[in-house]
């Protein structure tokens, strides 16, 4: 899309992705994974001879073999689906595929450097052989998909909706529906391809929590310590969903992100009144950009060991070399530059820079005990709690 092509983002929902886990398909891809046999016959056993029935109202059922589905409530039945459809990214060509648990996102783009019209007609195509393939994959591995919730999202720099209808089977009438916003992975996307959004709705979510918390009493009474540990426990983990996407954000949003989980803690300890560098010397609390730069220096580290990192690395090296052709540095004949050709920088590229730009200290400001001293002159302005 920085390149003025259309996008269109597939939402695909497996129906019953857990419960439509195929025994005969998942043990044949783990042997040819090379799972070692002893795994694969425990699994084996597992998966198979295992029988249920249905009670309703003190009536029950006859017993009968389930013949699919991993058990429930089993944190190895999420492993084996993924295991399953490991192969899934491969057979889905021609596109960008995220795939996590049972929710899959397809991103399709245009054709480069042809006009606006031919670039729609292009994707449609694109969208076409990306669904053909999905359907052909879905039928092989006996995983239905779930049309009603399968949706699409249009995103372009031109303003309107494209005038095309997808169609899952040319045979069918499974219309897939275009969306202007879609929840993925918590994360709120629009076709604006910002964060005011999601920022919003988790605002929104931290203040109910807050609320919450506030009016939480034990014997008619709660105390600092106890609404802290709330906070921590029941607010600091939605702030948390700001980490990766905190050095994206514009300078302004993460100033406003950086006063509101300050001010948010403060309300939660009824410290409104105390100015932000001294509540954060008296309580020894580091600000949200600190606890972000650090989230991202532990998985910085843990990526520059993963074949994961190397293909990042790999990304922001032919980022290099695609603005070095922008800039006529050499030619490719096949291919020609256009004005409406955007630099961007990899997402590595811009969370070192971010990283980079973080001063080394701690948050937490250090008084001098003249400094402290001087509170006593200010004695409405700093109670204690």
């Amino acid at each position: 899309m920085s390149n003025s092509a259309p996008v269109c983002t597939m939402f695909v929902d497996f129906r019953a992705a857990f419960d439509q886990l195929w025994f005969l398909g998942c043990i044949g891809k783990l042997r040819n994974l090379g799972i070692p046999s002893s795994f694969l016959n425990w699994i084996e056993v597992w998966l198979n001879n295992r029988r249920c029935f249905i009670e309703i109202n003190g009536s029950k059922s006859r017993w009968f073999s389930i013949e699919k589905g991993g058990p429930q409530g089993s944190v190895l039945t999420p492993t084996l689906f993924i295991t399953y459809n490991c192969d899934m990214c491969s057979s889905l060509s021609g596109c960008i595929n995220h795939f996590f648990a049972d929710d899959l996102a397809g991103i399709m783009a245009g054709q480069l450097g042809i006009n606006y019209s031919s670039q729609c007609l292009d994707l449609e195509k694109r969208i076409k052989v990306f669904l053909d393939n999905l359907d052909y994959y879905s039928c092989l591995t006996d995983q239905p998909i779930n049309f009603n919730k399968t949706k699409a999202m249009f995103s372009a720099r031109a303003i309107g909706h494209p005038k095309f209808v997808i169609n899952f089977r040319q045979d069918t009438m499974d219309i897939i529906e275009w969306t202007s916003e879609y929840k993925y992975l918590g994360y709120i996307i629009s076709p604006k391809l910002g964060w005011g959004k999601f920022l919003k709705y988790m605002m929104t979510k931290i203040r109910q929590r807050i609320s919450l918390i506030k009016s939480f009493k034990i014997f008619g009474c709660s105390s600092p310590y106890l609404r802290k540990t709330l906070f921590m426990s029941h607010v600091l983990p939605i702030f948390t969903w700001i980490y990766p996407i905190y050095p994206l954000l514009s300078e302004n949003q993460q100033n406003d992100l950086s006063h509101f989980y300050y001010s948010s803690l403060r309300r939660v300890l009824y410290c409104l009144h105390w100015n932000e560098n001294f509540f954060a010397f008296a309580l020894d609390e580091k600000s949200l950009e600190d606890r972000c730069h650090s989230y991202w220096e532990k998985y910085l580290a843990a990526l520059a060991d993963s074949i994961d990192g190397e293909l990042l690395f790999e990304k922001a090296n032919l980022n290099v070399f695609r603005q070095i052709w922008i800039d006529k540095q050499f030619s490719i004949k096949c291919l020609r530059t256009s004005k409406r050709f955007i630099p961007h920088q990899s997402i590595i590229e811009k969370i070192v820079g971010w990283m980079a730009s973080i001063p080394s200290r701690s948050s937490v400001p250090v008084y001098e005990i003249d400094e402290i001293q001087l509170l006593k002159d200010f004695p409405e302005s700093f109670d204690s709690i």
